[in-house]
């Protein structure tokens, strides 16, 4: 009887360990996509862009980002007010969105949608524009080396 449990419970442990891995692998969440049309001139692939902060479509927003390395998403419609105090920060204005952007610390990049305009301000140099062919972009730039 001891030998019959004992095979039994060996069966089972085998049986769900087997389970165990047959198992298909959780599905893993997919980067949503912001402003695909241009790419963030610092941004390498667009899958790569996760938003610290985002602006609902056809909101006004206002984000500080005081150590810099945020990134912001402007939805279509939105406008948008940004301040980023460390630099290196990216911005994804969506279609239609209005996009106003301070650096200080340079090395911002921008991407801007159709129809959307784009304002950086950059302080520390080395920012720079991606703009669908009918977006406006404006840049000012302190510190040189801006595209």
């Amino acid at each position: 009887m001891l030998r019959a449990f004992a095979a039994l419970s060996l069966s089972l442990l085998a049986a769900c360990v087997a389970t165990s891995h047959a198992a298909a692998p959780a599905p893993r969440a997919q980067p949503a996509a912001y402003a695909a049309s241009p790419e963030d001139p610092y941004g390498g692939e667009e899958a790569s862009f996760v938003p610290s902060q985002t602006c609902a479509p056809g909101e006004t927003c206002s984000f500080d980002c005081d150590d810099g390395h945020c990134n912001f998403y402007c939805a279509e419609g939105s406008t948008c007010n940004l301040q980023c105090d460390g630099g290196n920060c990216r911005t994804s204005c969506g279609d239609g969105a209005t996009c106003n952007v301070a650096c200080d610390g340079g090395q911002c990049g921008t991407a801007c949608g159709n129809g959307a305009s784009c304002n950086l301000e950059c302080d520390g140099g080395s920012c720079a524009h991606a703009c669908a062919p009918d977006a406006s972009c404006n840049l000012e730039c302190d510190g040189g080396n801006c595209t």
